[in-house]
């Protein structure tokens, strides 16, 4: 041990150093791994119908057969309250980067599907929230049997991200 003074006071150091033990580092380099694993959340954000307000227009979403979800690459969720705003949203912040595009299943509701592989029926007898009259399908045959009783067209993402609404 050596001594030292600092300003009045004595103070004894040692001149030991701490070296860390391979068993702290092992479990500190396994609680470093959990942490970056359990933050890696692959789940697709839920849209709290009337609790989440829209993005784009600002209601309350509140009708379990539509609704959207953007997700950039950051993993931040954007949700929208039908399908049409979450396109008219699209339109207007450019710097959004949306890896993922998701849309309520219409037959399905609360079920979210990727809006570039589902089917559309839009127009007819649909009354979606924000009138553009908007519903996704994950199946083709489901579009179809839908189609029948709602009376609107079958288009598809490449037809639905052109649309004006």
């Amino acid at each position: 041990m050596r001594r030292e003074k600092i300003s009045n006071i004595e103070c004894r150091t040692s001149n030991v150093e701490v070296i860390p033990t391979s068993s702290f580092i092992i479990r500190y380099s396994l609680f470093i791994i959990l942490f970056f694993v359990s933050s890696c959340n692959t789940e697709p954000p839920k849209i709290n119908f009337g609790k989440d307000l829209c993005e784009f227009c600002k209601m309350t979403a509140m009708d379990e057969k539509f609704g959207a979800v953007l997700v950039n690459k950051k993993g931040k969720a954007l949700k929208f309250d039908s399908g049409e705003c979450m396109i008219n949203y699209l339109k207007t912040d450019r710097n959004f980067e949306a890896e993922k595009f998701l849309i309520i299943n219409y037959e399905n509701p609360g079920e979210l599907l990727d809006a570039e592989k589902a089917f559309y029926i839009h127009g007819g007898n649909l009354n979606s929230p924000m009138g553009g009259n908007l519903a996704a399908f994950k199946t083709h045959e489901a579009a179809e049997k839908f189609q029948q009783e709602l009376k609107g067209d079958l288009i598809l993402w490449s037809a639905v991200a052109g649309l004006n609404f």
